[in-house]
């Protein structure tokens, strides 16, 4: 029996093909890319792990160096990392490029060709192929419980009954201040976790028909 996992398909908050249009569509209108962007260096900055530091910091050559498949699943050696530092980084380069291609493409850059185009396209369903949304968004909870804690997380998951939590928060009028110690984190999360999963179904051609058949 397949594990239903909190981050399994039906459990995504985009389910439909035409959710994924407008959630991709919405983060484009709000120029969400570089809120994504900078979330991701945030994320390294709090795992405060020196080596992560430089393998991300050098992204475009790890991910033109190595192959993707065996950089996420953290088989190659690379001098003083670690198995976990070397899946992280592969990780954190995909979304970095995932963002990069997908807001590049739709950002109006009107210099771009289509011979860029193509390669974006080709960039992005090459790291599609490489990962599931449910790891990648699995794999980023993980690593943003190792920053916040359990104890944290599951207050946090208390307070989101109250659904002008993140506003008070935001605008620093809650009654219980620990919680705003890594609210941006969260709320980060929350975003590229849309991201994530909107961008998988957009680009897989064959999504409404598989998941009629299941």
């Amino acid at each position: 029996m397949k594990k239903n996992t909190p981050f399994s398909k039906e459990r995504q908050l985009v389910q439909t093909k035409e959710q994924a249009e407008i959630a991709l569509s919405i983060l484009v209108q709000n120029c969400q890319g570089v809120d994504l962007e900078v979330g991701i260096f945030c994320l390294r900055d709090q795992l405060n792990n020196p080596r992560l530091t430089e393998l991300l910091d050098s992204y475009p050559d790890l991910i033109q160096e190595y192959e993707l498949e065996k950089l996420l699943s953290g088989k190659i050696e690379i001098k003083d990392a670690s198995v976990q530092d070397v899946k992280t980084a592969g990780l954190l380069s995909c979304l970095l490029l995932l963002i990069h291609f997908y807001f590049d493409k739709n950002e109006g850059n009107l210099s771009r060709s289509e011979t860029d185009e193509l390669n974006n396209f080709d960039s992005i369903k090459y790291i599609l192929d490489a990962i599931t949304s449910e790891e990648c968004i699995s794999r980023l909870f993980i690593l943003i419980l190792s920053i916040v804690g359990i104890d944290y997380f599951k207050k946090y998951q208390g307070h989101m009954k109250d659904p002008d939590f993140v506003l008070k928060q935001t605008l620093g009028f809650d009654s219980d201040p620990e919680m705003g110690v890594h609210i941006d984190l969260m709320v980060w999360f929350a975003l590229v976790r849309l991201f994530i999963e909107a961008i998988f179904i957009y680009y897989d051609s064959d999504y409404e028909t598989k998941n009629d058949q299941l």
